[in-house]
């Protein structure tokens, strides 16, 4: 597969420069009880000749390593080739763990450049194969601007629907009643579980008095202000009013907010989000 981009486009600075468009979600009609709220952002595939898969491959390797850890490899010093092919060792090479994990991944950095929270802890530096997913919560992020900070707790999911071989009959089958589920069977336990985790391997990108603030905060009972946010990465042709009024009308025991980031194709921006790591990698292997 080839893929090119135009050489004098200029990198964008974050995901802002691709967001089309942001809504908010409502019901369709005054009978159906609004419980959340949610909103809806549209994102283009290409900015000024630079696709949104070349700025999402230029971030991968930031999602299952720490930039800290990668950092002290080229530090060290340790055979530079060697180092940039390690950037991508733990991307799946799959197409259904890519289009899982793009979907995660694109979430994150949504969070991150639009919405302006700071990450935390994501779950897929848990994986310990490249094909692989790990069963928590999806990310934590957090705000550090306020008095008190404000933390986010991410249930991601994402739909590369509809394909040849599965037709769309609505996400509210599908990934939107699975939020739904994760989010209402999210216990105490596995809150103990992320917030240890959080400590015991925070960030250096935060300050030292954020830090002590932030580990303070995460014991349990844990935070003040601390909140769900469900978000869905779903493709243009299946946003369905239908889907909009089962997640901003069903009720569980969490109070959530929904957020949905729509794209032209998702398995085709997966794919060629990891194609950009594989190249480097067949590139440097010799193949």
């Amino acid at each position: 597969m080839e893929i090119t981009d135009n050489k004098e486009s200029v990198l964008p600075l974050d995901l802002n420069l691709y967001v089309d468009g942001t809504v908010d979600i409502e019901s369709s009609c005054l009978t159906i009880q609004k419980v959340r709220a949610g909103r809806r952002t549209f994102l283009k595939s290409d900015y000024n000749g630079r696709k949104l898969s070349r700025y999402i491959g230029g971030k991968l390797p930031y999602h299952y390593r720490s930039p800290e850890k990668i950092g002290e490899d080229f530090g060290a010093e340790h055979d530079a080739l060697e180092m940039v092919w390690s950037l991508f060792a733990q991307a799946p090479t799959t197409p259904k763990f890519q289009n899982s994990h793009c979907g995660e991944i694109l979430s994150s950095i949504y969070l991150e450049e639009v919405l302006g929270y700071r990450k935390l802890y994501s779950k897929l530096t848990l994986t310990s194969s490249e094909n692989t997913n790990v069963h928590k919560m999806d990310g934590f992020f957090v705000k550090t601007d306020g008095v008190e900070f404000e933390y986010l707790l991410v249930e991601a999911k994402s739909s590369i629907l509809p394909t040849d071989k599965t037709k769309f009959s609505g996400h509210r089958h599908g990934i939107l009643k699975q939020m739904l589920e994760s989010i209402d069977g999210y216990g105490k336990e596995d809150e103990r579980f992320d917030f240890a985790k959080i400590r015991d391997n925070l960030s250096a990108s935060f300050s030292e008095k954020e830090a002590r603030q932030i580990k303070k905060d995460l014991i349990p009972p844990g935070p003040m202000k601390c909140s769900f946010l469900g978000v869905a990465v779903v493709n243009s042709s299946t946003v369905h009013c239908a889907d909009d009024d089962f997640i901003v009308s069903s009720v569980i025991a969490y109070p959530f907010e929904f957020s949905a980031i729509v794209v032209d194709d998702l398995a085709a921006l997966a794919r060629e989000s990891y194609h950009y790591g594989k190249t480097v990698m067949d590139a440097i292997a010799g193949n």
